[in-house]
């Protein structure tokens, strides 16, 4: 992605939290992925990562309109999904389940799952310690960081 491109995509990921009522706090950055596709309207994500201790982590993740969080799975973390805005579909190990703010599910290290929203949201993640190589894709080409580009 260009830093442009990203720039705009952390204003976009900013005004879903802002409207779903959260508001950044010291420090806290938003980080964008297009998983290495430049496709970030179809394949990406807006995360926040609030806190990373050793028992636990929180992270704010935005999916805008359409876009996708692609199938992977973690060895070591376990995660909590909590809707805050928008409806989402989340794909547990091939069962799909629609989520709505207030609904919550939690799924253990092995689970393959990917998760979509057609009109946006705004999603609470709880997991354990946040490890930045623990996220192995269906895809093996996708890679978790983007790359920025020259302009």
């Amino acid at each position: 992605m260009k830093r442009i491109e990203v720039d705009r995509a952390r204003a976009e990921s900013l005004a879903m939290l802002t409207d779903a009522g959260i508001r950044l706090g010291p420090g806290e950055e938003i980080e964008i992925t297009d998983f290495g596709k430049n496709e970030y309207d179809k394949l990406g994500l807006g995360l926040t990562i609030r806190l990373n201790e050793p028992e636990y982590a929180s992270k704010w993740l935005t999916v805008a309109p359409g876009q996708v969080c692609p199938n992977h799975y973690h060895k070591i973390i376990k995660e909590t999904f909590l809707i805050i805005k928008g409806q989402v579909k989340v794909v547990l190990n091939g069962d799909e389940q629609l989520m709505n703010p207030g609904d919550k599910c939690t799924f253990g290290p092995g689970t393959w799952h990917w998760f979509t929203s057609k009109k946006g949201a705004v999603i609470e993640e709880i997991t354990t310690q946040q490890v930045a190589t623990d996220s192995y894709f269906e895809d093996t080409s996708i890679e978790r960081y983007i790359k920025l580009e020259d302009e």
